[in-house]
């Protein structure tokens, strides 16, 4: 666009001086060439006035004035002619011809008048000028008018022709600026256009930004609330389940100081009742630890995933199963905790939401990748989910991507959901790695 801006104008500037000179250089001409013509016709004149004074003059001295002047009138007027010729278009080269050749025989008329004597200009003057000067002089002048008329028309062929090209510039320049003018209203058009897609990717850019943020900030406070539910349910089990059973172990030990003097089966009763109080203690006390972490991860993540289906099935008497394939590389501990909790997750889910009576858990392994696929049968999610998304969906995404892995939810309305989760496998030292 700029281009078509820029070259027509410089276009227009060499146009225009071209032009101009042009128009100097026909200006000049044609001036040339009237001033020549006027020169023409006023030494022929001056001829005819040379000859008409010798003819009037009876002085036997001054012929040769008379022919001298008329020699230098006749040398200048056929310099005048070849000048005329030699810039003369091919139409006006033939009347020249015939006004050389007119002059031609009205020299040789005229050159023999020189030689009369004072009694012979007396008595042939008269005739002479009268019968043979005038009417040769008035052909020359009208040959000569010709020649100026046609040098006229000459020149304003030549104006119009100029005129006539000005004006087909003058509509290659219009053409030239119609299209700069499109050119520039398509650019802007797809400049707006342009600058709307961006405001509007801007402003979906910054309600995603935004929304995330309040993801963010609902996850940190669901994680907050979850810290605190969870320290209370840990202080509710140590003051309730562990607390309690340990007042009643030191009771009955107590109890069992006394009964050992006495005869009878109490003491053997109360001791087997002390047993099953502190087996009770461990057992709440192996389940608050395996709520904070399972110490299955421990024996692997097909051991923890084998345990965590049959846990989910006696819960909630959805049938769960697990299938392995490949061999699976140990795991550093961040792996098998973001695998673990977002299978949990995923069956705590199903377990509410999904109504299924299958969950299928997949996992398999390779050098490079290990993917985790988790399916159901049931209900799928609801058809707006990815713009309301829970918040244990937001969570399995932070997990999978602090991991450095991949979450992706499909929902089939009817037929199931369908979680694959695809985490990256970096060879991790043996100290960091649980097997």
């Amino acid at each position: 666009m700029l281009a078509l801006i820029f070259l027509p104008g410089v276009a227009a500037l060499r146009q225009s001086a071209s032009i101009y000179e042009e128009v100097r250089a026909i200006q000049d001409a044609h001036e040339a060439a009237q001033a020549r013509l006027e020169r023409v016709e006023q030494r022929i004149l001056q001829t005819s006035l040379t000859v008409r004074d010798f003819l009037l003059d009876n002085s036997p001295i001054t012929a040769n004035q008379y022919k001298q002047r008329f020699e230098q009138l006749r040398q200048a007027i056929g310099e005048d002619l070849n000048l005329l010729k030699a810039d003369a278009p091919p139409d006006q080269r033939t009347l020249i011809a015939e006004l050389e050749r007119q002059l031609s025989v009205y020299w040789d008329s005229m050159v023999p008048v020189f030689l009369y004597t004072p009694a012979q200009r007396v008595t042939k003057g008269t005739y002479f000028l009268r019968e043979q000067q005038r009417p040769r002089r008035d052909v020359l002048l009208t040959i000569a008018d010709n020649v100026a008329e046609l040098t006229r028309r000459n020149y304003r062929r030549r104006i119009q022709d100029l005129r006539t090209s000005q004006q087909h510039y003058r509509r290659q320049l219009e053409w030239a600026v119609g299209v700069s003018f499109l050119m520039g209203l398509a650019v802007a058009i797809a400049t707006s256009v342009r600058i709307a897609l961006l405001e509007r990717a801007a402003h979906q850019e910054r309600l995603a930004a935004e929304q995330a943020e309040a993801q963010m900030r609902a996850l940190s406070v669901r994680l907050m609330n979850a810290q605190e539910e969870e320290r209370k349910m840990i202080s509710r089990e140590l003051h309730d389940e562990v607390g309690q059973t340990l007042t009643a172990l030191r009771m009955e030990l107590g109890s069992l100081e006394r009964l050992r003097q006495e005869p009878g089966p109490a003491f053997q009763q109360q001791l087997e009742e002390a047993k099953e109080t502190a087996s009770q203690t461990l057992r709440n006390v192996r389940d608050l630890a395996m709520g904070l972490r399972p110490s299955v991860l421990d024996l692997g993540v097909e051991a923890a995933l084998q345990w965590q289906a049959r846990h989910f099935s006696r819960r909630s008497g959805t049938e769960a199963t697990v299938k392995v394939e490949g061999d699976l590389p140990p795991l550093p501990d961040a792996h098998l905790t973001c695998i673990y909790r977002i299978v949990q997750e995923a069956l705590t889910n199903c377990a509410r939401h999904a109504r299924a009576s299958i969950v299928n858990i997949h996992i398999s392994g390779s050098p490079q990748f290990l993917e985790l696929r988790v399916s159901d049968n049931g209900v799928g999610l609801p058809v707006d989910w990815r713009r309301r998304r829970s918040m244990g969906i937001i969570g399995m995404e932070e997990r999978a991507r602090e991991a450095g892995g991949h979450l992706e939810i499909q929902s089939f309305p009817g037929q199931g959901t369908l979680l694959r989760l695809r985490l990256p496998l970096r060879e991790a030292p043996l100290e960091e790695s649980r097997t």
